[in-house]
């Protein structure tokens, strides 16, 4: 049974053709295409009818890619070049899509990895990763504690992170709710507001948190829908949330959120004895008395949240802020070279200056004095180190009235 006609109806539908050609005059012989003259121009050589070649064509003009199969036979003494042509366009467009699938399931898959390998650690861990997955330029992390709102800034240039902390108000939760972020940061230039992504926001033991980027050019957005990769950030953070809880009260001073006393011990036993380096920054604030007596308790704990604050400006993954009761403090930078221990200072001092620009009535005034040594070092000579330099930078900053 003869069914050449059939087999001829089905391969000669949309997605498959057969051209035949004279192999001499190049004439269309049997049916055709409309890029058969580009068909001719990119077929390989075939100078035998043994010859059979299996290769591929993009028709630029109509950005269809086809998949050839040629052949030459002799038919009544002459020779003939025969084509099969597959339009394999939606099959090609399906493997970049796979492949470019794959390509990012793999990204994705090492990095889901990684933030589980570190789900016991930090933010200050979370924020370079999540930086250099997303190409941003800059990253915000806002977490809500009690009625405080702690912000941690990692800007990836300068490779920093910057800390601030502000009063969760009405205010700021309404923004917070309507993820305007912008107005939280105060980055509103002549009254206009930069364009923010939010990555992930929620809520765990009834505090609010959020991530967000804000507009650059290389900033994949399209990733930050990922819904998968979303839950995992959102599992880090909320996972630490819940053991950030236990110990936060434990370790942190109530009024001005840095580091207490009891955590600076445990760390001069666990941390910084191991250290391959150390800067020890001995601060005291200047007239708290002064200020408690002429203005009230509450304008001496404006005096030092602003002291505080001008510390938690510059703190990070090794560089650790403490109130050690009354108006003194203490700032520990570990395995850092001289030169940084040096612009920490400056950027301290720059952060101090900011504050007092604000218009609060309270000069704060605060008198540091530095030590810096690399391993060997004695711990206990260092902190008498700077308590020495801080109270000769107070006698400086008292000008002349009695030192406390």
């Amino acid at each position: 049974m003869d069914f050449s006609k059939e087999i001829l109806e089905l391969i000669n539908g949309q997605e498959t053709c057969i051209t035949i050609v004279d192999a001499k005059s190049l004439e269309v012989v049997y049916g055709g295409s409309d890029c058969i003259e580009g068909l001719m121009e990119e077929c390989p050589t075939l100078t035998s009818q043994k010859n059979r070649v299996e290769w591929e064509f993009l028709d630029i003009m109509t950005k269809k890619y086809y998949k050839c199969n040629s052949t030459m036979f002799e038919k009544n003494g002459n020779n003939y070049i025969m084509h099969l042509q597959c339009d394999v366009t939606e099959y090609m467009s399906l493997n970049r899509d796979v492949t470019k699938y794959m390509a990012f399931f793999k990204k994705l898959s090492a990095f889901q990895t990684a933030v589980l390998e570190n789900l016991s650690n930090t933010y200050y861990e979370l924020l370079p990763m999540l930086l250099e997955y997303f190409k941003g330029e800059k990253v915000y992390f806002m977490i809500q504690r009690d009625d405080k709102l702690d912000i941690i800034t990692y800007i990836g240039k300068e490779k920093i992170f910057e800390n601030a902390r502000i009063n969760y108000d009405d205010t700021v939760a309404e923004c917070f709710e309507k993820c305007k972020t912008a107005d939280i940061l105060g980055m509103s230039v002549k009254g206009e507001l930069p364009e923010m992504h939010t990555l992930c926001n929620g809520n765990a033991l009834n505090q609010n948190y959020s991530i967000v980027f804000p507009e650059s050019a290389k900033l994949d957005k399209d990733s930050m829908s990922e819904k998968t990769l979303i839950n995992v950030i959102k599992l880090f953070v909320e996972n630490t949330m819940l053991r950030e809880k236990l110990v936060y009260d434990s370790e942190h001073d109530k009024l001005t959120g840095l580091y207490n006393k009891g955590k600076y011990l445990e760390m001069t036993e666990q941390t910084f004895p191991n250290a391959g380096s150390i800067a020890i920054f001995n601060f005291d604030v200047n007239d708290l008395k002064i200020m408690n007596d002429t203005y009230g308790h509450e304008a001496g704990d404006k005096l030092l949240i602003k002291a505080a604050d001008s510390i938690r400006k510059v703190v990070n993954n090794n560089t650790f802020g403490f109130r050690m009761g009354g108006d003194e403090y203490l700032m520990v930078a570990i395995n850092i070279e001289q030169e940084e221990v040096d612009r920490l200072r400056k950027r301290w001092e720059e952060e101090l200056a900011r504050l007092n620009e604000a218009d609060d009535g309270i000069n704060c005034v605060i008198a540091v004095g530095v030590a810096y040594a690399k391993s060997p070092y004695d711990f206990s000579e260092l902190t008498k180190i700077a308590d020495a330099l801080m109270y000769e930078d107070k006698k400086i900053k008292k000008a002349g009235r009695e030192i406390r």
